[in-house]
């Protein structure tokens, strides 16, 4: 269970309710529980909305790196949480499921080619160590522009931000909730 209240919009404080009911509209209802735990924070409410909203819809980088590395970051951190959530958007932007039972050994599986282990080697890296290597950079920008590499820099920043919110608060999965 969460160590935060999970508010429900009559829950919520009146001057915030618009954001609330975005969220909603954003996120959907059922609402995730990542966002009703931090709805425990209605003043940054629709900043996040908004950054959430423009790391999704406004990322140049294909959604299918993009995925494998949020993966390869909740993997890391051991977030449970992300790593189930987005287990379903991988798969819907083409991750197979071999891949991503598989992501423990991304550096000799066969099922990952030049620029997936790109992805993957940073994505441990920089959740892993915070710095990452030359040599690790130098593999990822000749695979990808540099916007769509700055892409991934942030998802995987915003991700390990992720992990450090859900571990401690103890989000758990929604009841509704199922891999595909």
């Amino acid at each position: 269970m969460a160590r935060v209240p999970l508010p429900s919009r009559e829950d919520y404080p009146e001057d915030y309710r618009a954001t609330y009911d975005r969220m909603q509209r954003e996120r959907g209802v059922p609402t995730p529980h990542v966002f009703l735990a931090l709805a425990n924070m209605p003043n940054l409410m629709e900043a996040l909305l908004t950054f959430t909203r423009e790391m999704r819809h406004g990322s140049v980088m294909d959604q299918h790196h993009r995925e494998l590395g949020i993966m390869m970051t909740a993997r890391t951190a051991n977030s449970a949480y992300e790593f189930d959530h987005h287990w379903n958007h991988a798969i819907r932007a083409g991750v197979t499921h071999a891949q991503l039972e598989a992501l423990d050994a991304w550096e000799t599986s066969p099922l990952f080619n030049d620029r997936e282990r790109a992805v993957c080697r940073y994505a441990v890296e920089a959740t892993r160590d915070i710095e990452v290597s030359d040599e690790t950079w130098n593999a990822l920008v000749p695979a990808f522009t540099l916007r769509e590499a700055m892409d991934l820099v942030m998802a995987v920043a915003w991700y390990n931000a992720v992990a450090r919110i859900n571990g401690p608060l103890k989000v758990e999965n929604e009841p509704w909730f199922r891999k595909i």
